[in-house]
């Protein structure tokens, strides 16, 4: 396996972290990861080397105001410039040959695939999304809200404590401590990146039926950070109106799969998927 790290220029200025992982042969497809809030790229590179090893080739990037990307924590200047961010990431992808380039993201970079794929133009052959950000399973208090609503219009890039519990990640007790003793990680969230997304999320489930590639949804039904069955409402609006989708929920499986005690389980069904619908369809 060959493995590289570097920054690359965002559109706007900031320099974003790329983490890219290229098998000895010659890839079968190429895979985007895209993380979750709070976050960053290399709480994925075990998943990464899995994909490797099916000789798939992965690029995976720190999104401003996460990890070793430029920015204020958990801050964004509009939704719209974490999809430039997505789009900056692929537009590195060195692939002459045109092998398949899917877009995969987790929680918050589940709802950004979702988004990327629908109102950005673009030749993916696939997304993957898993445990989506379309409906947080406790929403904050109404003068929470009522408060934040108010600093996006005076100071949009304030800082609040996000509250994200992070026992809530994995039954793996490991993974918890490793999230709580990472320097990457925080738990930071601005007004104008809250309200983005879920402005983002509504919109995303009001046009599921839009997205024209194959799309693997998976959700853990005891996740109880991002609602599964919300995630379970936009599959079937998606199906309802003709989109290829293929909806997975996991019984008893927490907020991140790819870090539950059996995500082997979880991998075998990714790559069941990209065999049909990307790699041999």
């Amino acid at each position: 396996m060959n493995r590289q790290e570097y920054y690359l220029a965002a559109r706007d200025g900031p320099k974003l972290f790329i983490r890219h992982f290229q098998p000895e042969k010659n890839a079968k497809a190429i895979v985007v990861l895209v993380h979750g809030f709070s976050e960053h790229s290399g709480r994925y590179v075990h998943w990464a080397e899995r994909f490797v090893r099916q000789e798939i080739e992965v690029y995976a990037m720190d999104y401003r105001g996460h990890g070793n990307t430029e920015g204020i924590r958990g801050h964004t200047p509009a939704y719209s410039y974490l999809l430039d961010d997505i789009e900056s990431c692929i537009e590195e992808i060195n692939n002459p040959d045109g092998k398949p380039v899917v877009i995969y993201g987790q929680s918050l970079g589940g709802n950004m695939v979702l988004n990327y794929a629908l109102w950005r133009k673009h030749s993916l052959a696939g997304v993957i999304s898993t445990s989506p950000w379309l409906k947080l399973v406790t929403k904050p208090k109404t003068i929470t809200v009522l408060f934040a609503r108010i600093l996006r219009l005076i100071a949009p890039r304030f800082i609040n404590d996000s509250k994200l519990d992070i026992n809530m990640l994995s039954h793996d007790p490991q993974v918890v401590i490793d999230y709580e003793k990472d320097p990457l990680t925080h738990s930071f969230i601005t007004p104008q990146l809250f309200f983005g997304s879920e402005k983002a999320a509504r919109r995303a489930i009001k046009n599921a039926g839009k997205i024209t590639i194959p799309i693997l949804l998976m959700h853990g039904t005891g996740d109880l950070v991002t609602s599964w069955r919300t995630s379970e409402k936009f599959a079937k609006k998606a199906k309802n109106t003709g989109a290829d989708i293929t909806f997975v929920k996991w019984t008893d499986y927490y907020h991140e799969l790819h870090n539950e005690i059996n995500n082997d389980a979880v991998f075998d069904k990714i790559m069941e998927w990209m065999n049909i619908k990307i790699i041999n369809k």
